[in-house]
């Protein structure tokens, strides 16, 4: 297909433009004078006085002679031979027939002191006066006043941008008149060669990130995005090559002959107007002046442009924050999308098969990444969209919440057909629906929404403030469901929507080297640098209550990917510890005796290594402890919850954890886990002295003031304590926070580094309700319904039963995608109920292998669960009206038992078949042990 060119240059040859600038000779000759650049002062006041009389508003012709056979390796010295002073306008000068003020104040200033009187010194005062007026007056003349631009900006498609009416760098608009409009650098073979497709590199920004622009391009210069250079290129030379999708081809098995079938011309997208923002003009010149200079990325791409939407400032919108309450949150992005198809699809730039919508946050991690998309777009067409769905794992703790659009939608970054009529039919869309509540949905997930509508007849839904209209009544939006079906029928058996394994589409998630895989360019990733043993030393410190609840942790410790230099066991002071721990790992591995309840183990720990995390006995370490760090300044990076209603303050643990929180912070907005935060031991130690001062050696000073005040509503529900949360409140008032780098998991998502094995167990061990409700929180903050995080392998994530689904690259399993509207796999049940409900898939205990045991003593198997008083009396309470009940008598029964899970908040249990003591893991032995 021959490109399509509309400057009305294409056919001229340097010769038509030799009269370019020119006036009549007369003119020609009476501006020569002018042309020299301006030395010194005089001149200046030479050429005021005797240059206005002249008329000269252009520079003198442009010489073509040293062009012809210029090259980009010419650029400097072909530069040269045009002294851009003389393209200078200087509309504003008038004829001046002043004396010459600078002989006089010469023949002044050389007359002796001792003959000058007063009236002699009064103009030499005057005439150094004027001569600084001049000056002035020249200089900012010279800054106020325009460049003559060449003619092409003038002309289609140039006129149709700002930007070059705008820039006022004539070193741009010079070299990419010589290079790109006449054609006479090396690429003009480019230009000439018949393509069989070509291809835009739309890159947008907005005003925003307009200044960031050009530093987006420096990674094409570490990776270059193609093998060869178009310049090095035998355009002459035919090489047959596979356009068919073969299944034995690896896609990323291209040569460089992929350059002679297609081409790639790069064009700066911006979203509102150039000509009123200095910024983005300037962010442009600083693109284009690289683009024309020798080498670089710039020698995979024919030419390069810059275009605008033309948005006006106040509609493009892009607020995030208000997409349940504000139907044009998103109307930036969208109006932008619509209009860099249309351009595109206009031929106005050129004939081009489709763009590559490459945002700024799309970074190519390898190198000749242009050549594979290349391919890739030529061994999968023909298609409408050719992208990626997204590919982190930030959504698995809730994917079957997420409706089938979202989970299967082609995201943005994208390569789009601009001729494939299903897709025109999609942009129509948007257009049409952009005054309507359906703006409110990004334009990639909007289509999404159609092509699922049509395809299945799922209507979406949408935010339910944004169907009201101003008079607070609800907006009735036309049924679209038979038009988007008809569509689909047309066009489904074409695969009009098509995955590329080269773009992998992250959305804001948190990644180390090791999540990549095959992908040559990653969108939307946060790239960190993973955990360097010979930086950071890590003690893993496991809270334990038993004497070998702990023992399935450290004896699986060595197989896993973690960063822990050494293990420090919690037990209580009536437990003994292990002596062979040395056989379970070879990470070494000591016990500690508690003198303060177990709630105080943060601060109790004895910990010789600069950095700690903190786990218990009831989780195992996860196969891939993924810890971050921020590449160079190795800042630990640590995944928050927001403190809102929707992810804290509807639980009563969190929404006391902030109260505790903010009395070191006022204001902190920043929810923990404890779990997930690598603790600083000397700023650790810092915070618990002051914790301790505060609240009391153990805690008994936390609600002070607040229980009577309580009473009236119930039992205050919180931590008893200290918490991440309030370890980080402190960091904040210290100004210490930045020791980290936090990040919103609600944004960026977050990986367990500890999975739950012991989920019916914990239930079971007597927890206390402050315990209780902090894990109900930490199970709705990072767990799905079903527990698929268990399965940390392939084979057992496959043969689950429950639909799990294996991610290669995190080495995890997820939850199955559901139909909207669909029942879980796994139902779950509100907490606590009156009676046993249905089975709970999380408190299944997939492991351990070995049936923990206790050490032999005479307490009850509970008694040394929690070390404080109050919660003994509890213990002691509750066993004396179990054995009253018949409960603790050897002999059990299903009423029993329930009474014991209604006592014990636990309600929500399964009882399943036939029940005795062995089924609610650990009574069996625990008995016998008592």
């Amino acid at each position: 297909m021959e490109p399509l060119y509309r400057s009305p240059y294409n056919n001229m040859g340097s010769d038509d433009f030799s009269g370019y600038g020119q006036q009549d000779e007369q003119e020609d000759g009476n501006y020569s004078a002018y042309s020299t650049s301006v030395n010194n002062m005089n001149n200046v006041l030479n050429n005021m006085r005797t240059t206005s009389a002249s008329s000269h508003r252009y520079a003198p012709a442009v010489s073509t002679a040293n062009y012809d056979d210029a090259d980009d390796d010419d650029v400097d010295n072909a530069r040269n031979d045009t002294n851009m002073d003389s393209y200078l306008l200087d509309d504003g000068e008038e004829e001046n027939d002043s004396p010459n003020l600078l002989e006089a104040a010469t023949t002044l200033l050389m007359t002796p002191l001792r003959r000058a009187d007063l009236k002699v010194l009064g103009q030499i005062s005057l005439v150094l006066m004027a001569i600084a007026v001049c000056y002035f007056v020249y200089q900012q003349a010279s800054t106020n006043v325009d460049i003559r631009r060449p003619d092409f900006v003038n002309h289609h498609p140039y006129v149709s941008s700002s930007y070059y009416a705008s820039t006022q760098s004539l070193k741009t608009l010079l070299d990419t008149e010589r290079l790109q409009v006449k054609r006479l650098g090396g690429k003009a073979a480019l230009n000439d060669h018949k393509f069989n497709a070509r291809v835009a590199v739309v890159r947008p920004f907005c005003e925003f990130d307009a200044e960031a622009l050009p530093s987006t391009f420096a990674v094409w210069n570490q990776l270059p995005p193609c093998r060869a250079s178009a310049t090095d290129l035998d355009l002459d030379t035919y090489v047959e090559r596979n356009r068919t999708i073969d299944g034995d081809r690896y896609f990323d098995s291209v040569g460089t002959e992929i350059m002679q079938d297609m081409v790639a011309d790069v064009f700066l997208f911006y979203s509102q107007t150039f000509s009123e923002n200095e910024v983005a003009i300037k962010a442009v010149d600083t693109i284009i002046d690289q683009f024309n200079e020798p080498g670089g990325w710039s020698q995979c791409f024919a030419n390069i442009y810059a275009i605008e939407a033309n948005i006006p400032q106040e509609l493009d919108l892009y607020i995030p924050s208000a997409q349940e309450e504000l139907y044009n949150w998103v109307n930036g992005p969208n109006r932008q999308f619509e209009a860099a198809f249309r351009i595109i699809q206009s031929g106005e730039w050129g004939d081009y098969d489709g763009f590559y919508l490459m945002e700024g946050d799309s970074i190519p991690i390898k190198n000749n990444w242009l050549d594979v998309v290349l391919s890739e777009i030529e061994s999968n067409r023909p298609f409408a969209i050719l992208g990626a769905k997204y590919n982190g794992d930030k959504w698995d703790n809730f994917y079957e919440q997420i409706p089938l659009s979202l989970i299967h939608h082609i995201n943005g970054n994208a390569i789009y057909n601009t001729s494939h009529p299903l897709l025109e039919r999609l942009v129509g869309q948007l257009e049409v629906e952009a005054p309507c509540p359906y703006n409110s949905i990004p334009y990639d997930y909007r289509m999404s929404q159609m092509v699922v509508e049509g395809a299945m007849g799922i209507v979406p839904e949408l935010a339910p403030k944004i169907m009201l209209n101003e008079e607070g009544e609800n907006i009735t939006l036309s049924n679209n469901t038979e038009m988007f079906t008809k569509w689909w029928d047309m066009h489904s058996a074409d695969t009009p929507f098509k995955e590329t394994p080269v773009i992998h589409n992250y959305a804001a998630t948190n990644l180390i080297p090791r999540h990549l895989g095959p992908e040559y360019i990653i969108h939307g990733a946060k790239l960190y640098a993973p955990w360097n043993p010979t930086k950071t030393s890590i003690t893993l410190v496991i809270a334990e209550w038993f004497h070998d609840r702990s023992t399935y942790l450290l004896s699986h410790l060595d197989e896993k990917d973690h960063p822990f230099s050494e293990v420090v066991v919690m037990l209580p002071p009536n437990i003994e510890a292990h002596e062979d721990y040395d056989n379970m790992t070879v990470v070494p591995t000591r016990s500690q005796h508690r003198s303060a309840p177990d709630y105080m183990d943060i601060c109790e720990a004895e910990i010789n290594t600069e950095w700690f995390m903190l786990t218990n006995s009831y989780h195992k370490v996860a196969s891939h402890v993924d810890l971050m760090f921020v590449p160079g300044t190795f800042k630990p990076v640590v995944p928050f919850t927001p403190a809102t209603y929707a992810f804290c303050f509807k639980f009563p643990y969190c929404k006391e954890s902030v109260n505790l929180a903010q009395r070191f912070s006022p204001g902190h907005e920043k929810v923990v886990l404890d779990f997930d935060i690598l603790y600083h031991t000397k700023t650790r130690n810092e915070f618990c002295k002051e914790w301790k001062e505060r609240f009391g050696p153990e805690g008994e000073n936390l609600y002070k003031g607040r229980r009577k005040k309580k009473a009236l509503e119930g039992k205050i529900i919180g931590p008893s304590g200290p918490t991440g949360t309030s370890y980080a409140a402190y960091l904040a008032r210290e100004g210490k926070d930045a020791l980290y780098k936090f990040t919103d998991r609600s944004l960026y998502g977050a990986r367990d580094p500890f999975v739950k094995v012991f989920a019916r167990e914990e239930r079971l061990d007597g927890m206390s309700e402050e315990l209780y409700a902090m894990r109900d929180l930490q199970r709705n903050l990072t767990a799905s319904d079903c527990n698929c995080k268990a399965f940390e392998t392939e084979g057992d994530c496959d043969n689950s039963g429950l639909g799990c689904i294996w991610r290669p690259l995190f080495d995890s399993c997820r939850p199955p995608e559901l139909i909207d509207g669909g029942t879980p796999i796994c139902a779950a049940s509100m907490v606590p109920t009156i009676a046993p409900t249905v089975h709970d898939a999380l408190d299944d205990t997939p492991a351990p292998t070995e049936t923990p045991t206790e050490a032999p003593f005479t307490d009850p198997w509970y008694a040394s669960l929690f070390k404080t008083s109050e919660r003994e009396r509890d213990l002691n309470k509750k066993t004396q009206a179990k054995e009253t009940d018949g409960f603790s008598g050897g002999q059990s029964n299903e009423e029993d038992i329930e009474a014991y899970m209604r006592d014990d908040n636990l309600g929500d249990l399964t009882l399943e078949g036939e029940n005795d003591l062995t089924d609610v893991g650990g009574f069996e032995s625990a008995s016998a042990g008592g």
